[in-house]
């Protein structure tokens, strides 16, 4: 299921302004979806230029890039070893462990093999537009207990960033003005 862009926007913002009239004025989106960042970010922005309140997007894996690139040859951006490793640590009984094999070979083990850039411009949109099943990487890669790693090493950078958000004063978080008057 997925709703078109604009109307995600709008539903995002709609419901965000309804926290900020309940009095919260900081939010952070936590997001799981590469397709979603643009689209949160924008929100965001929007809301802090009307001044309505400061939302940022956060996404677990962009997080701690270092340790996704420590523990896998491949992370792979959709559907490869750290989102699996993430989903067997969370929820081991719905990842399918015999059909790993069959998802690598079915999508692309190597994102450089995808070739993805054309003279210095990202030509896809979707990851279905470079491999047959949308599959990115190498899941065989993947156990729990990297998941569990995973996970960990996120939700602290995730506590630290609201730390961080809450010790800021609500003026400093908005625009300065681009001319002055």
């Amino acid at each position: 299921m997925w709703v078109e862009p604009p109307v995600f926007r709008d539903y995002v913002a709609s419901f965000t302004r309804n926290l900020a009239f309940h009095g919260i004025d900081r939010v952070v989106f936590v997001n799981a979806h590469g397709g979603n960042v643009s689209h949160l970010r924008e929100v965001g922005r929007r809301l802090r230029d009307e001044g309505t309140l400061y939302a940022v997007e956060w996404m677990w894996d962009e997080s701690i890039p270092e340790l996704v690139d420590e523990v896998f040859d491949q992370n792979g951006p959709h559907g490869g070893p750290k989102e699996t490793a993430l989903m067997q640590y969370l929820d081991g009984e719905h990842v399918h462990d015999d059909r790993l094999e069959d998802a690598r070979d079915g999508g692309v083990a190597s994102v450089a093999d995808a070739d993805t850039i054309k003279h210095g411009s990202r030509t896809f949109y979707d990851a279905i537009d470079n491999t047959d099943n949308g599959v990115l990487g190498d899941q065989t890669d993947a156990t729990a207990e990297t998941g569990e790693r995973l996970f960990e090493a996120a939700s602290d950078q995730l506590v630290q960033l609201c730390e961080w958000l809450d010790a800021q004063a609500f003026a400093d978080l908005l625009p300065e003005p681009h001319v002055s008057t």
